[in-house]
């Protein structure tokens, strides 16, 4: 007969033999006496709240560039072998091989750890997987009931993961636990559904961009209100903000809205725009990217046009001149993203089959090899690539998520 010992460390042994790397799973480390984290520490030259408005938002677009150049790291993991000519990349088992969805693949997005996904859309259901490639193993699905996922992403630190849609209410996932919380109609508020929810990098705030155009800033903490950056405009003809990005280090929020291409960037502490310039790559901006390292500020139009900046002339006041523009999309640009070392854009339309192409950087061409007639992308709806880099996946309308491994990078 076995003692409750040995039988306890026998479970455990083949918990580990059969359930690998589940570090993901591991509660975040605990600082300081009580264990609360501290808050991130801002950036030195800032203006007091109280001193004289004279002057103040310039010196605040001075202080918001300098922060955003200083503050960004400058290599995150580069790979030396990368190059502009041909992506090597192979497909591996779909990510969500193990659970389709039931519906279009609308988000997929990774731990920070790069060792779990999730995928989520219109079939109310955010499921996770935990990621290795070969089997991509389904660790919990959970429903969401009255919300048709549109927008979900993890918070920096991977404790939770937040999700909105269609619905007046939207969700947040306690990953260790695996309990879903509805949050409420925000007082004041009457949103029939939302767009977007971005999660800022620093762990502080969160977007919420609303179905009617108004663009809210939130407590992660608390999920509660702090401040409306742009209010509704239900009968715009463009219905006012269309997409949000911060900074690297949280401290910008960059929202576009309106027509002409106008984007604003704000101060996220002091909740002040510190500066309006125009994308004229199209009438409308639908998307806006910021790469890890702090050097590029990536757009994406109405027209299908992706435009590359400089973070810094954007940032430093007045019209900045694109870098480069990619013509390679015809429809209205609706996914956009840099991978981790800032090498590589990938940009995608939902609105036309297989629309999707990533860019090298440095040469600043779309890689010619991939994807090719025969890559089965479907009408892609969203793509991710893990925080490593060494995946890329895709959502789309068919309810299956992609998997493919880019063999430039070697971690996921």
């Amino acid at each position: 007969v076995l003692g409750g010992k040995e039988y306890e460390a026998r479970l455990r042994a083949q918990f580990a033999a059969t359930q690998p790397a589940t570090g993901w799973a591991e509660m975040p480390a605990r600082r300081g006496a009580k264990g609360k984290q501290r808050r991130p520490k801002q950036p030195a030259g800032g203006a007091s709240s109280d001193e004289d408005s004279d002057g103040a938002v310039e010196k605040l677009a001075a202080e918001a560039q300098e922060a955003l150049l200083r503050g960004a790291p400058s290599l995150l993991g580069r790979s030396d072998a990368i190059s502009g000519q041909e992506l090597a990349v192979k497909r591996t088992v779909d990510l969500n091989a193990a659970a389709a969805s039931n519906s279009a693949v609308n988000c997929v997005a990774w731990h920070p750890n790069g060792q779990l996904a999730l995928t989520a859309g219109f079939d109310k259901t955010l499921r996770l997987f935990r990621v290795d490639g070969t089997r991509n193993t389904l660790l919990q699905s959970v429903h969401l009931p009255k919300l048709q996922v549109a927008s979900a992403a993890f918070s920096s630190d991977g404790a939770r993961a937040f999700a909105c849609g269609r619905g007046r209410q939207w969700a947040c996932v306690d990953l260790h636990s695996g309990r879903a919380t509805m949050m409420p109609p925000l007082p004041g508020r009457e949103e029939a559904g939302y767009r977007e929810v971005v999660p800022s990098p620093d762990g502080a705030t969160i977007a919420l961009l609303c179905d009617s155009g108004a663009l809210l800033l939130l407590s992660q903490k608390s999920r509660t209100l702090l401040a409306t950056l742009q209010p509704s405009e239900p009968t715009a003809r463009f219905g006012g903000c269309q997409c949000v990005a911060y900074s690297p280090d949280g401290a910008l929020l960059f929202a576009s809205g309106g027509g002409n291409g106008r984007v604003q960037v704000w101060d996220v502490r002091r909740r002040v725009c510190v500066h309006t310039w125009h994308d004229a790559s199209g009438v409308r901006t639908t998307r806006i990217a910021l790469s890890p390292d702090g050097r590029y500020v990536a757009t994406g139009s109405d027209a299908g046009v992706v435009a590359l900046y400089e973070t810094a002339a954007v940032v430093a006041g007045g019209e900045p001149k694109a870098l480069k523009e990619f013509m390679n999309v015809r429809t209205a640009i609706t996914a956009l993203a840099f991978n981790h070392s800032s090498e590589l854009l990938a940009f995608a339309s939902k609105y036309a089959k297989a629309s999707m192409r990533v860019a090298h950087l440095a040469t600043r061409r779309v890689y010619p090899n991939w994807p090719t007639s025969k890559t089965p992308l479907k009408y892609v709806q969203s793509f991710a690539f893990s925080p490593g880099s060494g995946y890329l996946s895709f959502g789309n309308d068919k309810g299956a998520a992609l998997l493919y491994r880019l063999n430039h990078f070697e971690a996921a």
